[in-house]
């Protein structure tokens, strides 16, 4: 039997374990930002179905579109000096960015703005998604439309037993706002239409979105993935946490609770994403922007429908990312994510939008709700321990 010392170092080495080293893979500022992503060029938004022309890295940064400026922030922006008043079939030039390199799980995300796109028209997302889309699933950090105040996280997967039970609410700040019973439905089924809007919990904190978040100074964002889980948060100017953007190694246990929360026991975070091309953009009306629902919400009185104000580019000018940094870590018991991302989605990830329909998953697949996002334990330091244990207990 162990020895109450053997016992003693077995603790010590499961808290080291746990107390996990994040080492900094991807540090995305200045000039350095744009040459870490591929430019989606098309002419038409086939997934989206936006009133836009995503232009190449050329033609962005022509237009200037896409550009670091004075103070060494990164600017993505849509056109705001063409006028397409009279055409119908108009479509304005904006920018799709996708990662070279892949995010793999152990790995968390952190982004700093001081300002994101807003309006009557505007999609924004900060995303990441996988090679093969939906199968290897997609993580939605920063996304709303129009005018809208709150951000909404979200995940789009195609395992059929990925859930986010409600009984996480105590362990999250934000409000599930996709829940039928006891779960909120993170299945998307591309083929039939079924469930476009994932699993979405809305921020409740102030300033995480459009006017609001620029008016206050911007944020910080950050998404850890791990074996736990998927744990999302928002943290306006004032309230970013000492470990955030410094010198110091971020640390999310000292965190406080996530704003959004998706426990392994409700949607396995290994076998339900692949490795993760990390996405940002911004559309124009489409799937989501543009429903009229949606659009008549914060929009209404702006003009009868989304397309009419696509034509008048006085309507972009707050249409514009500015970016301090986008890092990404990743964890000592994992991979670092060193591997290249293809040339795209092969059924190109969506920040996915539009009616929760079709069947969910019965109550018995959803777990529990889970502890409080945790960094997982490291393999090697935990078998080590207990070798050593046996050894002690000879």
């Amino acid at each position: 039997m162990p020895s109450l010392r053997s016992l003693a170092i077995l603790a010590a080495a499961l808290s080291a374990a746990r107390a996990q080293t994040y080492t900094l893979s991807q540090d995305l500022s200045g000039a350095n930002f744009f040459s870490a992503f591929k430019y989606n060029e098309s002419a038409v938004d086939f997934n989206n179905f936006g009133n836009v022309h995503f232009l190449g890295e050329d033609d962005a940064n022509n237009a200037k579109l896409t550009f670091v400026d004075s103070n060494n922030r990164a600017i993505i922006k849509v056109d705001n000096t063409t006028n397409g008043a009279g055409d119908p079939t108009f479509g304005r030039n904006t920018v799709y960015l996708m990662s070279n390199k892949l995010m793999t799980i152990g790995s968390l995300l952190i982004f700093d703005a001081n300002h994101m796109p807003f309006g009557c028209s505007v999609w924004p997302s900060l995303f990441t998604q996988g090679q093969v889309w939906p199968a290897q699933g997609e993580i939605d950090i920063i996304e709303n439309v129009n005018l809208a105040t709150n951000n909404r996280f979200s995940l789009h997967v195609g395992d059929d037993n990925c859930v986010q039970p409600t009984s996480v609410s105590g362990n999250q700040t934000g409000q599930i706002s996709t829940a039928n019973g006891d779960i909120s439905n993170c299945t998307v089924t591309p083929a039939t239409g079924q469930n476009t809007i994932g699993c979405v919990t809305s921020e409740t904190k102030d300033n995480s979105f459009g006017q609001g978040f620029s008016s206050a100074g911007g944020g910080v964002f950050a998404a850890l993935w791990d074996e736990s889980g998927i744990a999302m948060w928002f943290f306006s100017r004032p309230d970013v946490p000492s470990n955030i953007g410094g010198t110091a190694a971020p640390d999310p246990t000292t965190w406080g609770k996530a704003s959004a929360w998706y426990p392994a026991s409700g949607c396995n975070p290994s076998t339900a994403f692949g490795p993760q091309i990390i996405t940002l953009y911004i559309d124009i009306c489409g799937a989501f922007a543009g429903q009229q629902s949606v659009f008549e919400q914060s929009c209404a009185s702006a003009a009868p429908n989304c397309s009419a104000l696509v034509g008048d580019p006085a309507n972009y000018n707050d249409a514009y990312w500015e970016i301090n940094y986008l890092r990404v870590f990743t964890n000592s018991a994992n991979v670092a994510d060193t591997s290249s991302a293809s040339s795209g989605p092969t059924s190109g990830g969506s920040a996915g939008t539009g009616s929760q329909s079709g069947s969910s998953p019965s109550a018995s697949q959803t777990g529990s709700s889970g502890a409080l996002p945790s960094l997982p334990l490291s393999a090697s330091l935990l078998t080590a321990a207990l070798v050593l244990v046996g050894m002690l207990s000879l």
